[in-house]
């Protein structure tokens, strides 16, 4: 280990031990590889990812000293030369939230020990992140443009990024709102709920400009496992994540009794992500191992996996012709709760892209 790299883990060490809010910004380790796709190799895992036209950006964590405390990270790298621009925006001696968006030139995140929706430039925070909004409980957003949105107290919020002082109440509900992913597209805002002992996905307008709107209850959601949704300009579509579980679908005006069922039977699909007529999805081949395939719409016959041993259900992001996972070859199973892992961020070819 060099003389810097032992500074920032003792630093971050001496932070953990008073007790502080924030660690070393430095203190993540990240090494630069031959790998054919491999863009860097990370000492951490990595839960989520996103990209736009330059940089990467994920969301990651790793164990800290014996007692297994969590740090977790946000990042980013220009996808070019990804080890020498790291670039480090928040660092938290705590599970993290995961919850974050690029738009505009900055980065948006909330900080889930203190409540406290934070933003940065992308090219990097110039000391203390700015302060959005604070005192912010909920565990279900989604960001989309210029907004966060938010489950909480029965309500779906929307909070403007440029003026967040001033939340709008977008819809309410009398049912319980359990905490799994919520979804947005051009028009609609897409959650989960429970009505009459059954899982109800619904959805409103945006703009609060419309009652909430029931879509589907034919819908099987494990809290062991993520669930997603996606939409395209025909469908929504949805994972029932159980062990024995399927991706389904319907009309985005919805459909009432049997929904069709897209792929089934799989593994606790987790991850769902549509780019013109493919649909990416991640399951569980075996038990906390993950993989990522691709179907064609609309009839979408399963596929072998494009990749197996990603690092977690959520990392997946694309751009205009390459997706971007990270895979280990460690175990991420809850019963390997004290090894930490080391994750490969890789860039593969799209699907389409394959073909001759």
């Amino acid at each position: 280990m060099n003389i810097r790299n032992f500074s920032s883990l003792l630093a971050l060490a001496l932070a953990l031990a008073c007790g502080a809010n924030t660690v070393d910004l430095d203190a993540t380790v990240m090494q630069s590889s031959n790998e054919p796709g491999v863009l860097g190799i990370v000492h951490e895992r990595v839960e989520q990812i996103a990209v736009d036209d330059e940089r990467l950006y994920w969301f990651g964590s790793r164990l800290q000293d014996t007692d297994a405390r969590n740090v977790s990270f946000l990042h980013s790298c220009q996808k070019r030369n990804c080890a020498s621009t790291l670039v480090t925006y928040d660092a938290q001696p705590t599970d993290g939230s995961g919850i974050f968006s690029v738009n505009g030139g900055q980065i948006y995140w909330y900080r889930l020990n203190s409540g406290e929706l934070l933003a940065c430039p992308i090219a990097g925070c110039s000391g203390a992140p700015r302060k959005l909004a604070s005192e912010l409980t909920f565990h279900v957003a989604t960001f989309d443009d210029d907004r966060l949105y938010f489950l909480a107290d029965g309500s779906v919020v929307a909070l403007s990024l440029s003026q967040p002082a001033t939340p709008q109440a977008v819809a309410s509900s009398k049912e319980n709102l359990p905490e799994v992913t919520m979804a947005v597209d051009d028009v609609y805002a897409y959650w989960l709920t429970t009505a009459n002992d059954r899982q109800v996905l619904v959805r409103t307008r945006k703009d609060g400009s419309s009652a909430v709107e029931s879509i589907s209850d034919d819908v099987r959601q494990s809290n062991a496992h993520a669930f997603s949704i996606a939409t395209d300009s025909t469908s929504i579509y949805w994972t029932n994540n159980p062990l024995s579980g399927s991706i389904n679908r319907c009309p985005l005006s919805g459909c009432t009794g049997v929904s069709d069922v897209v792929i089934g039977p799989l593994r606790s699909p987790q991850k769902l992500l549509i780019d013109g007529s493919e649909l990416y999805y991640e399951y569980e081949p075996r038990p906390y191992q993950y993989a990522l395939s691709v179907c064609t719409l609309p009839s979408c016959e399963s596929s072998k996996p494009l990749i197996e041993q990603l690092d977690a259900p959520g990392v997946l992001a694309m751009d205009d012709e390459n997706l971007y996972v990270a895979t280990t070859e460690q175990d991420v199973s809850p019963a390997n709760p004290g090894e930490d892992t080391i994750a490969r961020i890789r860039r593969l070819p799209k699907a389409r892209r394959e073909l001759p």
